[in-house]
């Protein structure tokens, strides 16, 4: 029995480090630029789609993020990914925190899929914006 459990063990962290699916880090995929395609009223539902060159842009590097409104910095600083539950579905998703503002009562999350950036705010009647990745 003495020989059996370190073996077991040895196996059961092998099959761990080995068998999990590597996944891109997720600060790897934000990184990047982004262009506003479409923004959704939380209210009513309703989309407003932009033209491509609108140029309402996000920028991201490794660890800092940069808003721009028709080519001009209107935001920029760090921010932080956390994994954390989205309430409204209560599933785990990405969390953005931007300048280490993490209690201002507003929980933003995101997804990326098929180079598009949907940011999501955790509340029933908030609004959300989709991004195209343009570099």
């Amino acid at each position: 029995m003495k020989r059996i459990l370190p073996f077991i063990l040895s196996l059961v962290i092998i099959f761990g480090i080995f068998g999990c699916k590597k996944d891109l880090p997720v600060s790897d995929s934000l990184t990047g630029t982004w262009e506003l395609r479409i923004d959704i009223n939380g209210m009513t539902g309703q989309p407003a789609y932009h033209k491509a060159g609108n140029d309402t842009l996000m920028k991201f590097t490794a660890d800092r993020y940069e808003f721009y409104q028709k080519n001009k910095l209107t935001q920029s600083g760090t921010y932080q990914i956390k994994r954390d539950t989205f309430l409204l579905d209560h599933t785990l998703k990405y969390r953005i925190v931007l300048d280490g503002l993490d209690d201002t009562g507003f929980r933003n999350f995101f997804e990326i899929k098929n180079n598009q950036l949907t940011f999501l705010v955790d509340a029933y009647d908030a609004p959300s914006v989709i991004y195209q990745r343009i570099k």
